[in-house]
């Protein structure tokens, strides 16, 4: 019965693996804003700004269209306002918009459209793959050398497929269901690594411990 259900949920990871790598073929990740082909503006103010605020004003002048507001790191009291596309007008609108709710006096020629272009996915990833590849490595040969009683091939299998196929099933979710792609998801994807380790360590170790009961009891 064990076995049967097993079966089944391998069928079922193989199913959303197959159908994710299907989804992220043809439309690719629905990658964060942040990521994206965009347009910047650059708000500043002498008597700083409140990113709520700014968010408000920018989403009510951007209607329909995404929107992020984050600090400007090289000026304390500027902020930046993200989106796909920004027109002219739409740039007048927010500034004026902004000068009303701070009583400043930003000058519209001063506020820059700055297109951005898009970061591909590979370059998101990158900071991840060689410190991901030298622990995985690492791990996989302590599983060998402390576990090597269970059996080598089924450390090694375990060991190295455990992760990788937790890895494949959460981005294939990910493109399924067309959650953002970003820094989030990518945070998470490490905490599912670094708990797929500790779940393949915790049956190691049981499996080692029954191991050696069941030697103590032979030689008794």
């Amino acid at each position: 019965m064990e076995q049967k259900k097993a079966k089944i949920l391998c069928i079922i990871i193989a199913i959303i693996i197959i159908a994710g790598a299907i989804v992220i073929g043809v439309k690719g990740f629905n990658i964060e804003l942040i990521y994206t082909n965009r347009q910047e503006i650059v708000i500043t103010n002498n008597t700083g700004l409140n990113l709520n605020e700014i968010k408000e004003i920018a989403e009510s002048v951007l209607e329909n269209k995404k929107v992020k507001v984050q600090k400007n790191q090289k000026f304390e009291n500027s902020a930046i306002i993200i989106s796909k596309e920004i027109s002219e007008e739409e740039k007048e609108n927010i500034v004026n918009k902004v000068n009303e709710k701070y009583s400043a006096d930003i000058s519209k020629d001063d506020v820059n459209i700055i297109n951005v272009a898009n970061t591909r996915i590979r370059d998101i990833l990158k900071p991840y793959i060689l410190p991901g590849i030298i622990t995985f490595v690492i791990i996989v040969l302590y599983f060998l050398i402390v576990y090597n009683k269970i059996g080598i091939k089924k450390v090694l299998l375990t060991g190295i497929f455990t992760p990788i196929i937790v890895e494949l099933l959460y981005y294939s979710i990910i493109g399924i269901t067309r959650i953002p792609f970003g820094r989030i998801t990518n945070s998470i994807a490490i905490g599912l690594y670094i708990a797929s380790i500790g779940a393949i360590t915790v049956l190691f170790q049981n499996e080692k411990e029954k191991l050696v009961e069941n030697e103590e009891k032979e030689n008794d």
